[in-house]
């Protein structure tokens, strides 16, 4: 048998270049021929291709110098098929055999990118799922293996419904609607015409007496003096008498005060 393997590399009428070409001779009793293998600089097929092996079975795209810049392979037993860029690093892309899409970042968008990533460090898995019925159009969902964080829902009316399954922290203030709720435990809203501080002060802080006291003393002559004349918020808190006789000679008087909105005010009198 004689097999001789040509490989030219300049054609004439219409050949292939760089193409391998088989002759294999059996002898008399089998009629020679020519086989063409693959072109070196580009071919076809229409047929199947199979790569036949239980170990990996790489598909490669190289660099002029041999730089492998694409890898795709499929290990018996894997976990699914991979791709990766090569040299160029970034990890490999796995389209999982449970139908699953494995990637370390996924990035949407070409400018301003939309970016959903994993440090790999938690202790459990998460996922988020889009799912709804006839009474809860749409749910995007955010879980783990313990159960469900949060959802998003659409209402059969259209309205949106947001859910946590446990505590939400703010740190500066939460918008319902025209109402805010600050940082600091105040409350803004229509219902107190502003801050409900401000509506406490003004309503019960300001409105009522927080404490009473006399105020700043006057004396005046009562003996052959003016004396005092009945003055709306004033008591008489002191007579004396300094000669001993049998009339009196002076009093003292304070106002009684009452304190409302951190201002002090005299006591009316009916």
């Amino acid at each position: 048998m004689t097999i001789r393997v040509t490989t030219p590399t300049t054609t004439s009428g219409g050949g292939i270049a760089s193409a391998q070409f088989t002759y294999i001779n059996n002898g008399d009793g089998y009629s020679p021929g020519w086989r063409r293998e693959f072109s070196r600089t580009g071919d076809e097929m229409t047929g199947n291709l199979y790569l036949k092996n239980d170990g990996r079975v790489n598909f490669c795209i190289m660099n002029e110098d041999g730089m492998p810049r694409m890898w795709l392979f499929k290990d018996k037993g894997g976990d699914g098929v991979h791709i990766n860029n090569g040299n160029d690093g970034g990890g490999d892309f796995i389209f999982g055999k449970d139908g699953s899409f494995y990637a370390s970042a996924v990035r949407a968008g070409l400018g301003k990118k939309l970016s959903m990533t994993s440090d790999n460090n938690s202790t459990m898995p998460a996922t988020f799922n889009l799912w709804g019925d006839a009474n809860r159009h749409t749910v995007i969902e955010l879980d783990d293996n313990q159960g469900w964080h949060l959802y998003s829902q659409r209402n059969p009316d259209g309205s949106i419904l947001f859910t946590v399954n446990g505590d939400i922290m703010a740190n500066r203030k939460l918008n319902v609607g025209d109402a805010t709720f600050s940082s600091d435990g105040n409350v803004n809203g229509s219902l107190w015409g502003g801050w409900l501080n401000d509506w406490i002060n003004n309503t019960i802080i300001n409105r009522f007496v927080k404490d009473i006291r006399l105020g700043g003393i006057e004396y005046a002559q009562a003996w052959n003096g003016p004396g005092f004349n009945d003055t709306p918020g004033y008591v008489i808190t002191g007579v004396t008498n300094g000669n001993g006789d049998e009339l009196i000679d002076g009093v003292h008087r304070r106002p009684l005060q009452k304190l409302i909105g951190g201002v002090w005010y005299n006591v009316a009198s009916i």
